[in-house]
């Protein structure tokens, strides 16, 4: 569902708007009713609103200047604004602002469903976008650990992806299920376990190698990681040899 904000200066209108007609079957909630922008600028700097549905012209705050403000935020915020043919020409300036819906007055009920259709369509589609650059961006940084498992972390993650470092480790967390730690670690731990069973190094060399200044951090993840000591895991891999 998308979250939806009504705006209008007379009540029958808004009222109207926000209870005859089917929101929640076309994918919008409406979580919000506001009487002019001024209300409305209040109600979307402390609540998550997706669409905004605003008459054009409001005592206090117009709807254009509404939009003005959601285009100079980079809010990511649909409007749609309604207008009588007399105000067109108001209507036309809002497009300055990014707005590209408008349903005419008196709203009917043919229109407004053709017009938010298409506006679900539209974040549908940005949230698809959203996904995959989201999922582009992890499989970077998966690949850049992959690589440089030694020596990375998240302050390096974020200075190299020119990303906030808390937006990194949640966005991890939400795409691969898995801490950015988890993940890291258990790169490392697959790291050594092939060391371990292919060449000659010694154990504090590998412990090195994938990251680890403290031998006893190193035993302590690679027992967990694997069930078996690093020794343990090296004298198998040797027999089986």
């Amino acid at each position: 569902m998308y979250k939806l904000l009504i705006v209008d200066d007379e009540v029958t209108i808004r009222t109207s708007l926000a209870n005859y007609f089917p929101w929640e079957q076309i994918g919008f909630e409406v979580v919000g009713i506001c009487a002019d922008g001024k209300e409305a600028i209040d109600f979307i700097e402390n609540n998550q609103v997706d669409v905004l549905l605003s008459d054009i012209m409001m005592p206090n705050v117009t709807g254009i200047e509404l939009a003005k403000y959601i285009y100079e935020k980079k809010l990511k915020i649909k409007v749609v604004m309604i207008s009588a043919h007399s105000e067109f020409d108001y209507a036309r300036a809002s497009m300055r602002y990014g707005v590209r819906y408008y349903v005419l007055k008196p709203t009917k009920y043919e229109e407004l469903n053709q017009v938010f259709s298409e506006v679900h369509m539209e974040c549908d589609m940005e949230n698809i976008e959203e996904c995959e650059e989201d999922l582009n961006i992890i499989e970077r940084i998966k690949k850049y650990i992959d690589e440089n498992y030694e020596d990375v972390s998240l302050e390096t993650i974020s200075e190299l992806f020119h990303l906030n470092l808390y937006y990194i480790s949640r966005l991890f967390k939400m795409k691969t299920n898995m801490n950015f730690s988890d993940y890291l670690t258990q790169v490392r731990m697959e790291k050594a376990k092939v060391m371990l069973a292919t060449t000659e190094q010694l154990i504090s060399e590998i412990c090195i190698r994938v990251g680890y200044t403290d031998p006893r951090s190193f035993s302590k993840a690679f027992k967990k990681h694997t069930g078996v000591t690093a020794r343990e895991y090296k004298v198998s891999k040797s027999y089986v040899k």
